[in-house]
């Protein structure tokens, strides 16, 4: 069995089990908001290691909700999610520029 685990902005892991192509989502931080098409919202972790799975036609919830487009909280978590993923994508550039630099200076050494 082979799983793929991805970061992803928020503060959720994602594993990805290539044989079933079970997908679970992890909340790491104490919530999180991220939007899963397979549940037609924006899927709000309620608490750390709470647990969204998306397997073929099944989908499970373990300690989430689902806000969806229509409901009042929409915009505040669809905000929520543009500024986490904002932040995580800077904080990947800020770590790919360091590795860059770190590499620039071994060949300049060389």
């Amino acid at each position: 069995m082979t799983v793929i685990v991805s970061k992803i902005a928020g503060g959720v892991t994602q594993l990805f089990n290539t044989e079933t192509g079970r997908v679970t989502y992890k909340c790491k931080a104490e919530s999180a908001l991220m939007p899963i098409e397979a549940f037609g919202g924006i899927v709000k972790f309620n608490q750390k290691g709470a647990m969204a799975t998306v397997a073929g036609e099944l989908t499970t919830l373990d300690s989430c909700d689902v806000i969806k487009e229509e409901d009042q909280g929409y915009k505040e978590a669809l905000s929520k999610v543009i500024n986490d993923k904002k932040e995580f994508v800077k904080n990947k550039n800020d770590e790919a520029q360091k590795e860059i630099q770190e590499l620039e200076n071994k060949l300049s050494s060389l």
